[in-house]
C-alpha cells in the first residue's frame, strides 16, 4: 500500500476511498469490482494496483487514517493494560459505523489486521518480553480484541465506551480465571 507524500497519489487514494464508501452504501463489498471502483472514481486500474493492490487495503487505509489511539511515532514508552483497553474502546466507539460495515461485509480480517498493526506499534512498550514473545502477544491480543469487537458490535446497537473498556480489561487481565 502506498505510503508516500505525492499529492497526485494522495488525491487518487482519497478518490478511491470516497468511491468505495459510496458504493458500500449501494451494495455489499463482495459485489464491488475493481473495474467499477476505478471507473466510478476516475482512477486507472494501474494506479489502483500501485496504490492499494486490493480492495481490502482501501478499507485498511481508511481505518489507519481514523486511528488516533496508536502511540505517536517514536513513543515506545510502556502503557498500562487499562490505558490500552481505554484506547481500544475509544476507537471502537468513535468508529462504530465503519467497523459495523466491515463486520456486516464479512471483512473481519481487515479489522484484525488494523488491530494487529496497532498492537504491534505498542510492542516496544510490552514489559519483560523478548521480541519473539512480543510478536506472539501482539497476535494473540489482536485476535482476541478483533473477536470481542465483532461480538460486541453484533449485540449492541449503541456502544458504551466504559462498558467495553471494563469488558476488555477483565478479559485481557486474566481475572476471569480462578486463582
Amino acid at each position: 500500500m502506498y505510503q508516500g507524500k505525492n499529492p497526485t497519489a494522495l488525491t487518487s487514494q482519497k478518490l478511491l476511498l470516497d468511491t468505495l464508501n459510496e458504493l458500500l452504501r449501494e451494495k455489499e463489498f463482495k459485489d464491488i469490482s475493481v473495474s467499477e471502483l476505478c471507473s466510478r472514481s476516475g482512477v486507472s486500474r494501474q494506479t489502483f494496483y500501485s496504490l492499494f493492490g486490493t480492495k481490502e487495503n482501501i478499507l485498511l487505509y481508511q481505518l489507519e487514517l481514523i486511528n488516533d489511539t496508536k502511540p505517536d511515532d517514536g513513543d515506545d514508552s510502556p502503557i498500562s493494560l487499562m490505558e490500552s483497553c481505554q484506547r481500544f474502546s475509544q476507537y471502537v466507539v468513535s468508529n462504530y459505523e465503519k467497523l459495523t460495515m466491515l463486520i456486516e461485509n464479512n471483512l473481519c480480517e481487515v479489522l484484525y489486521t488494523m488491530i494487529y498493526q496497532s498492537m504491534s506499534s505498542c510492542r516496544p512498550g510490552f514489559v519483560g518480553l523478548d521480541q519473539k514473545t512480543q510478536e506472539y502477544a501482539a497476535q494473540y491480543m489482536a485476535a482476541g480484541l478483533s473477536s470481542l469487537t465483532q461480538k460486541y458490535i453484533r449485540e449492541h446497537k449503541k456502544p458504551d465506551q466504559q462498558e467495553l473498556t471494563e469488558l476488555s480489561y477483565l478479559i485481557m487481565s486474566g481475572n476471569i480465571y480462578q486463582k
